[in-house]
């Protein structure tokens, strides 16, 4: 085999790979359920980091209080992940310690925030940015930043999409007091 045919050969098979991913990327993006969630910015400090930020996943958290929780002295949790009416939802693995042992699925942790104290994946997704594309995590003033996010079955959600929302304004219930007379 000339030199030639071998690099055309190990060109194809890295084609081949790339899109073997991206048909996978693709087919979970179709098929996996998507959900927004509201992430916490963190700058990892790195001097060569690229074009992306690296955010934290806030979650709801389900059964943190059930049996065997009170004694606990951890603030993170091994959970499974799933999308319950369009929330992400963090559900405690096991309460034990011996969980930790082995554990590579996500885990949640208290993070603080300037709202407050919140649950968040303790891990963060990266979210690439395009050359042009501003730092997304410098928000104004009562902005929040959320992620579209597919929830798989195993790992870490994979982000699609960011969108920076204002806090929705507590009703006074005069509009609804006037639709109701």
């Amino acid at each position: 085999m000339n030199p030639l045919l071998r690099g055309l050969v190990i060109a194809l098979v890295q084609v081949m790979l790339v899109a073997g991913v991206a048909g996978k990327l693709l087919y979970d993006r179709e098929t996996l359920p998507r959900v927004w969630a509201q992430t916490t910015g963190i700058d990892p400090m790195l001097p060569i980091r690229g074009r992306y930020v690296s955010l934290r996943l806030v979650v709801q958290v389900d059964r943190i209080n059930g049996p065997g929780m009170e004694e606990q002295r951890v603030n993170v949790y091994p959970v499974e992940l799933t999308a319950i009416d369009g929330s992400l939802r963090a559900i405690v693995a096991t309460p034990s310690e011996e969980a930790f042992i082995g554990w590579t699925g996500p885990m949640a942790q208290r993070v603080s925030t300037p709202a407050g104290q919140v649950w968040a994946l303790a891990e963060p997704i990266a979210f690439f940015l395009p050359e042009e594309a501003a730092d997304p995590t410098r928000l104004a003033p009562g902005e929040v930043l959320w992620a579209e996010v597919t929830v798989p079955r195993e790992g870490a959600p994979r982000p699609i999409r960011l969108e920076v929302r204002k806090p929705a304004m507590p009703s006074t219930g005069t509009a609804d007091q006037a639709e109701a007379t």
